[in-house]
């Protein structure tokens, strides 16, 4: 357990004290997370999609994990709605439902279990992204007042480079082209730049996430509340999903149980604050997600424990 967890907390403590030391400026860290999302993780996520077992039935799996997710906002609005004594913040329905996976979910998950078993969470994190872009963002915009346009949606969700990464894998996959691909110069010389990232994709993620998590003074109670009440709900419904998803599709990888449990452990979506127009709120669910954020390393722990 130990060998497992160490490299990845020391690795966030490198970032952490590299963040309080300067060592690095904010405009470094937001290029290599460019660097990173843009380049890196599309190119190993290509390479995993390319060679694993694709089945029909993981389309069921991909609308089941959109149901949970819009399940898990209604709840967060009848929070708001029912019980605005405890739940007064506005945006609640916005921090129940969703997970911060682009960063945090694949640093961790590819650090413990190895970076070439992503496509196994991205079985969950496939239908969670399009809940993302075209149930989540739609309704938190109205929220705000803000325009939403769902071409535009659809054109910003097919230009993420995660996703073309993947869309490309699994018609390499399908099309049976892979292994054309390996037999010639230029396609052994692409796979072999995917085999240079792979070992530094999870290390540089969890360095930026130590370097991005800020403490500071906020009501803990109330974050206590927000934080218990989110994983209460994310992991009781979720625990009835991952059971239907298993007698559903009997066949799937054994790993997918952790996998699973691994992705509705990560904290709340990132981009939640960033919609908030009231800056009292928005401060307040900022560093809930930070909290939300330990907690979720904490969670990881007790999964490996248990699992």
């Amino acid at each position: 357990l130990l060998s497992k967890l160490l490299p990845i907390l020391l690795l966030l403590l490198i970032g952490f004290v590299s963040k309080q030391l300067k060592v690095f400026s904010d405009s470094f860290i937001e290029e290599l997370k460019g660097l990173i999302i843009k380049i890196a993780l599309p190119a190993v996520l290509f390479d995993a999609f390319s060679t694993m077992k694709l089945q029909v039935s993981y389309l069921l799996l991909f609308s089941l994990v959109f149901i949970y997710c819009i399940i898990l906002y209604g709840i967060g609005h009848g929070l708001h709605k029912f019980f605005p004594k405890v739940f007064s913040r506005y945006y609640t329905k916005g921090f129940m439902t969703g997970f911060e996976f682009g960063m945090i979910g694949v640093g961790l998950f590819g650090a413990i279990w190895g970076i070439d078993k992503l496509p196994i969470i991205m079985l969950v994190g496939f239908g969670h992204e399009l809940f993302i872009w075209f149930f989540y963002v739609l309704f938190i915009s109205k929220s705000t007042q803000k325009s939403y346009s769902l071409s535009v949606s659809l054109k910003q969700f097919i230009k993420t480079p995660t996703i073309i990464a993947i869309i490309l894998g699994i018609v390499v996959n399908l099309s049976g082209i892979y292994p054309l691909m390996k037999s010639n110069v230029i396609g052994q010389s692409l796979f072999a730049v995917v085999e240079f990232l792979k070992p530094l994709t999870s290390p540089l993620i969890l360095l930026i996430i130590g370097y991005t998590m800020v403490f500071h003074r906020t009501n803990l109670k109330e974050v206590a509340v927000y934080i218990i009440t989110r994983i209460v709900l994310v992991m009781s419904l979720g625990t009835l999903l991952v059971f239907t998803i298993i007698n559903i599709i009997p066949d799937i990888d054994p790993l997918f149980v952790q996998a699973f449990y691994a992705f509705i452990l990560l904290p709340a979506p990132y981009i939640l604050p960033l919609y908030i127009k009231n800056q009292e709120e928005s401060t307040f669910f900022t560093q809930v997600l930070v909290y939300n954020t330990v907690i979720t390393f904490i969670g990881y722990g007790v999964l490996l424990y248990i699992l």
